[in-house]
């Protein structure tokens, strides 16, 4: 789940919190006002305690209200009715005097010794009782009087309330009493709720915090930690962390980039050490044949080469010297230029085929002289095209056929190179000597600047070891690749591989 969806179902939550509350407020306040103050229920009127005796015109008129459906229901036994215990209470708890009639027989009674007492309370009253038929309400400032007869079946029911304890004679629409305790019990209520609902508001969102916060503290918590180990210069770590929001996305891209850096540094320890190798190889490659110029030099001067033969092969001796050393610098300036990519390459589109059928007549000639017979095959049943640079890959093949030469074991050597196709979009080519070879274990280093498969660097004459270095590096430049395969004994096999084209522009 995305942060952003995260931080909008927890909103969103907290929203359906706030709205449900407000319902739940609002039904309260309305269930709770429409019970108690709007239907004449029994159970919405309170018992009132001992210090206050002053009562309701309302509540009274609910409380005789229950007591006609009490004598309908339960004429000789009210006991038996439910909602007789909270019409004693009431009756009890107001002083209200009080009495049930059925077919003139007392079965309800409160508030006196019997029913002619209460009737007599009354009578001083209101007169009017005496002819009383049907129902009889009076009520004024201080008292309140509900007398009623009636027929339940062939029962005649009479009932008579009165209290003289009245608060207020007011109905409901202006009972001061009512309207007070209407607002306490709202006052109460939404107190109630508001409170409830508060401390569960608090607690959802505390909840829903620590939750959204561990999915994305977590997460930056490791990058925090990630981040520090790269800035200390330690990338050989694993950032492992799965999900699918935006830091997912974050930590994948930093772990990329960790491992990038990882193979940069990696790169430049390797490119350090070839750097330290070649200024060691520069040092000593350059050394000895300066040194051999210096000895001969100070044998002329020193007048040591007497006669003029002698000198002549000295200065023979020197000049040579003076061209390797020139070749070496050739080639080290070749090398330099190709490592920062500023050699120009002219690229033509030729077939391979003809391009070595030409150089190794070239070869058959040049290195005829050194005993190296060269030859050619071509395993291509049809013309193949690719994109070089004459010149430049010209020197790849001089640079490996020196080799060859300079590292042939036997009086005549050999070099055989062979063009053939394996695959639909490249093109091979291979050179084979019949030389001594090196380790297997070897077959990459040899393309290393500098290296030599001789430690002690012994023999100068044979090169400065950057010979392959300069044809792995062309062979790249144009988008193939150069491999050994090679072994003590089993002379050298050197592969190149180039992109071909398949439909080469005329």
């Amino acid at each position: 789940m995305t942060v952003r969806k995260r931080i909008f179902i927890s909103n969103l939550v907290m929203l359906v919190i706030l709205i449900m509350l407000v319902l739940l407020l609002c039904f309260y306040i309305v269930r709770v006002f429409v019970s108690t103050y709007i239907t004449n229920d029994i159970n919405s009127v309170s018992i009132p305690t001992s210090s206050d005796k002053s009562v309701s015109v309302f509540e009274l008129q609910i409380v005789f209200d229950s007591m006609i459906s009490m004598g309908e229901e339960s004429p000789f036994s009210p006991e038996e009715h439910s909602d007789y215990e909270k019409i004693d209470a009431y009756l009890k708890g107001t002083d209200t005097m009080a009495y049930i009639l059925v077919d003139s027989n007392t079965v309800y009674l409160t508030g006196a010794q019997s029913a002619d007492e209460i009737y007599k309370y009354a009578v001083k009253t209101n007169s009017s009782i005496e002819n009383q038929q049907g129902t009889l309400f009076y009520s004024n400032e201080s008292s309140f009087m509900y007398a009623t007869t009636f027929l339940s079946g062939e029962k005649e029911i009479t009932i008579m309330m009165f209290n003289n304890q009245l608060g207020t004679s007011g109905f409901k629409i202006d009972n001061s009493k009512y309207w007070d305790d209407a607002g306490a019990t709202i006052s109460r209520t939404v107190r109630s709720i508001a409170i409830m609902g508060g401390i569960v508001i608090v607690i959802v969102n505390f909840l829903l915090i620590i939750a959204v916060s561990n999915s994305i503290i977590g997460p930056l918590n490791k990058l925090k930690e990630a981040t520090k180990m790269v800035a200390e210069g330690k990338f050989d770590f694993e950032l492992d962390y799965t999900g699918a929001d935006e830091l997912t996305d974050v930590i994948a891209s930093f772990d990329d980039m960790r491992t990038k850096l990882l193979e940069s540094t990696e790169q430049q320890r390797r490119q350090e050490e070839n750097r330290k190798e070649m200024i060691a190889g520069i040092s000593h490659d350059l050394r000895t044949p300066l040194t051999s110029i210096k000895g001969y030099v100070s044998g002329l001067i020193d007048g040591i080469a007497e006669s003029p033969e002698r000198r002549q092969q000295y200065l023979t001796i020197i000049y040579n010297t003076a061209c390797d050393l020139d070749k070496m610098v050739d080639e080290l300036f070749l090398y330099s230029k190709l490592d920062m990519e500023k050699v120009p390459f002219d690229f033509i589109i030729m077939d391979i085929n003809e391009y070595l059928l030409s150089c190794s007549e070239e070869f058959h000639f040049t290195y005829g002289k050194q005993n190296i017979v060269v030859t050619y095959t071509n395993l291509c049943k049809e013309p193949i095209y690719v994109s070089l640079d004459p010149d430049q890959f010209a020197r790849v093949l001089i640079n490996i056929a020196d080799n060859s030469a300079k590292y042939k074991v036997n009086e005549v050597g050999s070099l055989h190179i062979t063009l053939y196709s394996e695959d639909e979009d490249f093109v091979s080519i291979s050179l084979k000597d019949d030389g001594n070879g090196v380790d297997k274990q070897f077959a990459e280093k040899i393309f290393d600047s500098f290296y030599r498969n001789d430690p002690a660097r012994t023999n100068p004459v044979k090169g400065s070891g950057l010979g392959l270095s300069i044809a792995k590096q062309i062979v790249l430049s144009h988008g193939g690749q150069i491999r050994a395969e090679t072994n003590i004994g089993e002379g050298m096999n050197m592969i190149i591989t180039l992109p071909r084209l398949n439909n080469p522009e005329k």
